[in-house]
């Protein structure tokens, strides 16, 4: 039995780590896998609930059911239940994934893992973009929708920032995968993500101006350096072959938001077709008056589409019928859930960001300045909690990183030993 344990460490490991990597590939291993994970976390809590809830920070796991079980209560008492489970499912995810850390048990750290198994990914993920940008020209999706892909490879770029203990040689603690995962998303075409990464640029660079030149500095070592060439030389050659199909997006972003804000949007309509942000500038106006005919418990998720179309001009109307959502976070919730759903969502974000800021180290600190810009610049123009894996990484980011620091000790719980 003791073999199998030890093999089981091993194996359970790379099992995680596989997970992690396959996360942003099109595939269902990472399902199966993690499916794995919360199968046996789900025995070990029936059976064995007090040892097993040692390995979790509890704090949070209160404050992460309790934020379920009161999105599903206003999901109730708006009427928007049971009809409407496939929206108002998403807060119980935060919930579900809890399982998987306790099934975790043999890992011996599973932040590390799926930091690993990120940076691998990113690694993949770059060379694809460039092979497919060369090849065949246009916005790549990596399997899914261009923006939707840049939201996760972004969020997976910061992850991979964190600062992880024995981290093996190849994939160590560099900004090498971070920089690779943004020429990856240069190549989705999607501005709505690039903020995130010019705060990192900016960040990045006035910590090497902080350093000292020397022999021991980091300007000094040679290996550094040549990374840091290859580097360079990647985002320089990427955005080279990119550059012009980039242009004309940013030119188009240009246009289209001059011409939302004109007076007569019929005009704008007849001359250039219904743009990205006159569709989103007429989603926002209807989203405002439909929150208002339920502002405080909200309307549910089902049939928005429609009920913002009646509250939309003709001119924008055909082109709205496609869009489940708002394009913007906070009018999808307080739609959804109202202003006491909006609330309880700022308050546990703010809560879990919060706990991970206050217990983490300065890699993670910083994570989670970089994971809130990226929240803010996506989801104010796209949509983002109503996307099944959007949520899947918040509740594992959250999941992740208290269990990390409270396993370290840093949250000031007693750690049970682990096995």
């Amino acid at each position: 039995m003791k073999k199998f344990f030890l093999m089981r460490r091993r194996m359970d490991g790379l099992f995680f780590l596989l997970a992690a990597f396959m996360l942003m590939l099109p595939t269902d291993t990472s399902t199966v896998v993690f499916g794995t994970f919360l199968g046996i976390g789900i025995y070990l809590l029936v059976f064995k609930p007090k040892k097993s809830l040692s390995h979790v920070d509890k704090t949070y796991l209160v404050v992460t059911l309790g934020f379920s079980a009161s999105s599903l209560l206003i999901n109730l008492l708006n009427g928007s239940l049971p009809g409407d489970l496939r929206w108002s499912s998403y807060p119980l995810y935060y919930s579900l994934v809890i399982p998987i850390a306790i099934g975790a048990v043999l890992v011996r750290d599973p932040l590390r893992q799926f930091v690993i198994g990120t940076r691998a990914a990113l690694v993949v993920l770059a060379l694809w973009a460039l092979f497919e940008t060369i090849t065949a020209p246009g916005r790549l999706g990596f399997g899914s929708n261009p923006a939707n892909a840049a939201f996760a490879i972004s969020f997976l770029a910061v992850v991979s920032r964190l600062n992880i203990r024995s981290a093996p040689w190849l994939l160590a603690n560099r900004y090498l995968f971070f920089y690779l995962g943004f020429i990856t998303v240069v190549a989705s075409q999607t501005r709505a993500v690039l903020p995130v990464f010019l705060l990192a640029i900016a960040l990045d660079g006035f910590q090497l101006m902080l350093r000292h030149r020397g022999p021991g500095s980091w300007l000094g070592n040679r290996r550094n350096i040549v990374i840091s060439g290859v580097v360079l030389a990647l985002c320089l050659s990427s955005i080279w072959i990119i550059y012009p199909s980039y242009a004309e997006r940013i030119q188009s972003s240009i246009k289209e938001i001059s011409l939302a804000f004109q007076p007569k949007p019929s005009d704008t309509v007849d001359a250039f077709g219904h743009l990205g942000m006159s569709i989103r500038f007429a989603q926002w106006r209807g989203a405002l008056e439909l929150i208002a005919e339920n502002p405080v418990l909200g309307r549910g998720g089902t049939g928005i589409s429609e009920a913002i179309i009646t509250h939309t001009s003709q001119d924008t109307s055909p082109d709205l019928r496609e869009y489940t959502f708002v394009h913007n976070f906070i009018l999808d919730e307080t739609i959804q859930r109202g202003l006491a759903g909006l609330a309880l969502l700022i308050g546990y974000f703010g809560f879990c960001f919060g706990r991970i800021y206050r217990y983490g180290d300065s890699s993670m600190r910083e994570n989670v300045l970089l994971i809130l810009v990226l929240t803010f610049s996506f989801g104010l123009l796209h949509y983002l909690l109503v996307i099944d894996r959007h949520v899947i990484l918040y509740a594992f980011y959250f999941l992740l990183l208290t269990t990390a620091n409270h396993q370290a000790g840093r949250t000031g719980s007693s750690i049970a030993a682990a096995g």
